[in-house]
């Protein structure tokens, strides 16, 4: 069976293709370990990320909802303040009034 060197020389490289395939196949077996492993973390990321911006987007949401109420209220506010100044302002220009305290005062002078 073997009688030449040359025999020794194939039995040896086909010895160390096999081992080479076989290293080869678990090299490839990791890979794809890695590769799957890898696919199921960015997905729990990707999970995690639209989780935290559905969070945002209703924390958006409250937002805009509670500034347009605030709106709201600050347009009251402001109309109820125009108002106030406007009647303080009328009353100003009708000039002082006598409180009713003087003018009994000056009834009971008069009287007198």
């Amino acid at each position: 069976m073997i009688t030449e060197t040359k025999d020794i020389l194939y039995l040896v490289l086909a010895f160390c293709v096999l081992w080479f395939t076989i290293f080869v196949c678990w090299l490839l077996y990791y890979f794809i370990a890695i590769m799957r492993e890898m696919r199921g973390m960015s997905k729990d990321m990707r999970d995690k990320v639209n989780h935290v911006m559905g969070i945002f987007d209703t924390l958006k949401e409250k937002l805009e909802r509670s500034l347009s109420m605030f709106a709201g209220l600050a347009e009251g506010v402001k109309y109820v303040g125009s108002y106030l100044m406007d009647r303080r302002s009328s009353s100003r220009r009708a000039g002082p009034k006598k409180k009713k305290h003087e003018k009994e005062n000056v009834d009971e002078d008069t009287i007198s």
